[in-house]
C-alpha cells in the first residue's frame, strides 16, 4: 500500500512538473480576434447611490499581450469622474492610469476577466485622500462581431490604505471596445 501511495504522489509530482514544458498551444485572445489595436469607451455609475451620484466616463487604448501564457491586454486610459449635485466638485477629476487585464479563453463569444492598474489623479477627494490610486476590475465581455466588443464591468479605486482617508469607490458599467 505504502509503494502504491509513494507512486501516486511521484506521478502526480512529474504531471505538475512537467506539464508547463508540454503545453505549447496559444491561446487566442478573445478581446481582440486577431488585431492587434482597441479603442474603448467606459461608461459607469457609483454603487453608493444613496450616498453619492457619481458618474465615471473613460477612453482607452489596448494592446494584446499574453500574461503567464494567458491572453491579455494591456491599456492605458483616462478617466473622469462627474457628480451630481454636492459632489458636483469633482467635474474636472481627470484619471491617467495604466493597467494590465488577464482574460479567460473565450466560450462561444463570452469572456472573463480580471484587471490591475495604477492611477493619477490631480485632486483628492473626500472618499480616497490621496492623488495615486490603484484600481481593480472584473469583466464579462462579449464579442459581437470581430471589430465590436461590449464588456460589463464591475471597479473599485483605492488608494491601498497609503493615507488616512480611504473610503474607495466602486462603480459598475459598460465598455464599448472596437479592435482594428
Amino acid at each position: 500500500m505504502k509503494i502504491k501511495k509513494t507512486f501516486y504522489c511521484v506521478s502526480l509530482l512529474f504531471f505538475f512538473l512537467l506539464l508547463p514544458c508540454t503545453v505549447q498551444a496559444e491561446i487566442p485572445n478573445p478581446a481582440f480576434c486577431g488585431k492587434n489595436n482597441q479603442l474603448s469607451v467606459h461608461f459607469g455609475q457609483s454603487r453608493r447611490e444613496s450616498m453619492e451620484k457619481l458618474f465615471i466616463v473613460g477612453l482607452n487604448y489596448s494592446q494584446p499581450n499574453d500574461f503567464f501564457r494567458l491572453p491579455g491586454r494591456r491599456n492605458v486610459e483616462f478617466l473622469t469622474q462627474r457628480g451630481i449635485g454636492e459632489l458636483s466638485q469633482y467635474n474636472q477629476n481627470i484619471i491617467f492610469g495604466f493597467s494590465q487585464d488577464l482574460i479567460s479563453p473565450a466560450v462561444w463569444r463570452l469572456y472573463g476577466g480580471i484587471n490591475l492598474g495604477i492611477y493619477i489623479k490631480p485632486q483628492m477627494t473626500d472618499r480616497i485622500s490621496s492623488r495615486f490610486t490603484f484600481g481593480e476590475r472584473a469583466f464579462l465581455g462579449f464579442r459581437v462581431i470581430d471589430e465590436l466588443v461590449l464588456e460589463l464591468y464591475a471597479r473599485h479605486f483605492s488608494n491601498g490604505d497609503l493615507t488616512g482617508g480611504n473610503a474607495g469607490q466602486n462603480f459598475i458599467g459598460l465598455s464599448v471596445m472596437w479592435n482594428f
